[in-house]
């Protein structure tokens, strides 16, 4: 007889153990800052890259120019060069100084580890472009050197021409050291979402099918956090926040579900 009664309340207290569990979970801090500061580099790389672009487009056709910037020493670069099948020429070398001039590079440079990330660059290309071709949206590519000494090509959604902001789906090609093998392939797509952007509400995004914000939503957030009251990701298990406080700082706070 008292089988069936312990059974019956096991079942009535599985929904009260599992919330309980839940509860102890605590957020992964240390991930997210990894992430946030990935996301920001690539967010200065885009900031200066889009000088580069500037400049030289009040000059010269760039429409077939690739560009990917980096920060050496504390000082900004950016490569400007053509891409052939997997191969990429460097035909601009640029730098910034403490104002944001851009003037022509003329100093030594480490020219090996410049072709690499310029033939990982166009070698990521050719695989994108099968992407390209069927999502009809324009993207940003981003090169990023590894501390394991490999590099990481960017693929995000870039500000599209109708004055959309486009998360939900991000792409990262992990190349070794000289550029030309693929080791792995990073992707993470969600239901691909446009937001206007010039009305100033909170902002929620949908990434309800992963657990961990993305690299990509934390990008979004930080690059677009000036056009909302504040931006939450939404995953499965929890919520990270950014709003601006009375001084102009932006916070991020989170919390488990």
């Amino acid at each position: 007889m008292k089988k069936p009664v312990l059974f019956f309340l096991l079942i009535l207290l599985l929904p009260w153990l599992g919330k309980a569990q839940s509860s102890s979970r605590e957020f992964d801090s240390v991930l997210f800052n990894k992430q946030l500061e990935i996301a920001n580099t690539l967010i200065e790389s885009e900031f200066y890259t889009q000088l580069a672009i500037d400049k030289f487009s009040k000059m010269e056709d760039v429409s077939g120019t690739d560009w990917f910037s980096y920060n050496e020493n504390k000082t900004w670069h950016t490569i400007g060069g053509i891409t052939d099948g997997n191969s990429f020429r460097i035909t601009r070398h640029v730098i910034f100084d403490s104002i944001n001039s851009v003037s022509d590079f003329t100093g030594l440079s480490d020219t090996l580890t410049l072709n690499a990330s310029g033939s990982a660059l166009a070698r990521a290309n050719v695989q994108f472009q099968i992407i390209r071709d069927t999502c009809n949206l324009y993207f940003n590519s981003f090169v990023m050197w590894n501390p394991d000494q490999t590099m990481s090509i960017w693929f995000l959604p870039a500000m599209q021409p109708s004055w959309q902001a486009i998360y939900g789906c991000e792409w990262e090609y992990i190349f070794d050291k000289t550029g030309k093998n693929l080791l792995r392939q990073n992707s993470f797509t969600n239901k691909i979402t446009g937001v206007w952007i010039g009305q100033p509400r909170e902002l929620w995004l949908n990434y309800r099918n992963t657990d961990k914000p993305t690299i990509g939503s934390v990008f979004f957030a930080q690059s677009f956090r000036d056009y909302f009251t504040r931006i939450r990701i939404d995953t499965r298990i929890s919520t990270s926040t950014t709003t601006k406080d009375n001084k102009g700082n932006y916070t991020w706070a989170h919390k488990m579900k």
